[in-house]
């Protein structure tokens, strides 16, 4: 899992990216979905900890994990016992969601090759991204982009931890 110095260097070459003249739009969003992929991951961890498990139980039971936007909020519901990562966003968090999730078919037309995408399309991406995780630092679990917590009791075993994932990996 990257450490937070990894985060910022990524976040850093983002908004450099944006902010060159002129602007790199494939570049920053590359930059900052590489940064929302790794925030997604520690997101996960911080509801593991919050939930009673530490955070190499969280690790180790994600480790495994593929996760996209989709499969990143039915796990953080399981592992939260419900509650909808949509809901638990701060307000200024919640309002750029939906940027988020259109990003993935941008990503996608990259990756596949699709080559009318305009500059000012990515960069526009690459800011909503940029943005959004910015917010997540009033996340009720923490800030995803400083240091996970080193100490934590463990409450749970972790074969708990294996039998919540289990209920979404059987579902897929």
């Amino acid at each position: 899992m990257p450490n937070p110095k990894y985060l910022m260097e990524l976040k850093s070459r983002a908004e450099k990216a944006l902010n060159t003249d002129p602007p790199d739009g494939l570049t920053a969003l590359t930059a900052a979905w590489a940064l929302w992929e790794a925030v997604r991951r520690r997101i996960l961890v911080l509801a593991c900890k919050r939930e009673g498990w530490t955070v190499q139980q969280a690790r180790d039971a994600l480790s495994e994990e593929r996760l996209d936007n989709k499969r990143f909020a039915r796990l953080f519901s399981v592992i939260t016992s419900g509650e909808s990562w949509e809901d638990s966003l701060p307000l200024s968090a919640g309002k750029l969601w939906p940027g988020v999730l259109e990003a993935v078919q941008l990503r996608r037309r990259i990756i596949y090759g699709t080559s009318r995408i305009g500059e000012e399309n990515l960069q526009r991406t690459a800011w909503n991204v940029l943005r959004f995780v910015n917010r997540l630092r009033d996340h009720p679990l923490g800030d995803p982009l400083k240091k996970l917590p080193r100490r934590s009791r463990k409450t749970r075993s972790d074969e708990s931890l294996r039998e919540r994932l289990g209920a979404v990996l059987d579902g897929d």
